[in-house]
């Protein structure tokens, strides 16, 4: 259906009362970044253009949870319903109550997708094994694409009883098996290409480099491959990403205690939406046209 409202549109208020008035099917790609229970206060910095701006990231199943809201999962979904309930007695009602708190949402957010859509949630290690589940359970087990990996590493410390916890987490599902992507490619030289395949390179009848490279998907051939054609294509992005924090000077940067760099979003926009595409954004509150 098309989408009944306008492009850009920011909604202020509470994201289950938007996303249950948007109609079905009308968006391309979800691409969000809901708290994560951290069990923590988030507040802008005094001075930014996001002063003012705050979040309390703390969970009760008492206080957070409606009971319509519970009713409604339990009677239509319950195996959603059973992966909740496993986060609350695994881990603590307060985990209980956010898995809930996003299961109302996420429900409505498969609603608004596209069969040719997808969505992309950011999280961390602290919910990520128990947002799957509840995922799998809205979504199937078998539109899961993956768990990408943002390598943030910076500034490591030596820890008395741990490793340093430098990465997040975003869950990668598809609406269905139509769902569109588009590969993404980063940049490679002829050095890193020689030292990633630890292969010698030879010379074809042309004069041109060549190397050994995998015959395509699901092929156990390999073929020969000229390095140039090779340095050309790019080279296709594996799960995890390292991309750079924010830094305390950058432009892009307002105050916010959780923004994420746009480079992020970028490469996500790229490989799931097509241009003119909606993306929404339930935890921003925006959709922009790419």
């Amino acid at each position: 259906m098309p989408p009944n409202w306008s492009n850009r549109t920011l909604f202020h208020g509470d994201n289950l009362k938007f996303l249950r008035a948007m109609n079905s099917e009308s968006v391309d790609l979800i691409a969000t970044d809901p708290p994560f229970n951290k069990s923590k206060d988030f507040h802008a910095t005094p001075d930014s253009l996001a002063a003012g701006a705050s979040f309390q990231d703390r969970w009760s199943w008492e206080r957070d949870v409606h009971q319509d809201w519970a009713d409604q999962i339990t009677d239509d979904y319950p195996k959603l319903m059973e992966a909740i309930e496993s986060a609350r007695y695994a881990h603590s009602d307060g985990m209980g109550a956010f898995m809930c708190f996003m299961a109302v949402r996420l429900l409505e957010m498969r609603r608004v997708l596209k069969p040719t859509g997808s969505i992309y949630l950011h999280c961390d290690p602290t919910a990520s094994h128990y947002l799957k589940a509840v995922m799998d359970a809205i979504f199937g087990r078998k539109q899961f694409r993956n768990e990408i990996v943002w390598d943030y590493t910076f500034r490591l410390m030596d820890l008395p009883k741990f490793f340093n916890r430098k990465h997040d987490i975003i869950l990668f599902y598809a609406k269905s098996r139509s769902s569109h992507f588009q590969m993404q490619k980063e940049c490679w030289t002829r050095d890193n290409i020689i030292k990633t395949r630890k292969q010698k390179i030879h010379i074809d009848e042309n004069g041109d480099e060549v190397i050994w490279m995998p015959g395509g998907r699901g092929s156990s051939k390999s073929r020969l491959k000229r390095l140039s054609q090779i340095i050309e294509e790019g080279k296709a992005i594996s799960d995890v990403w390292r991309v750079p924090i924010i830094s305390s000077s950058a432009k892009e940067r307002v105050g916010y205690p959780t923004q994420k760099p746009i480079d992020l979003y970028v490469r996500i926009i790229r490989a799931a939406s097509k241009k003119k595409g909606i993306v929404l954004d339930p935890f921003a509150g925006c959709t922009l046209r790419w």
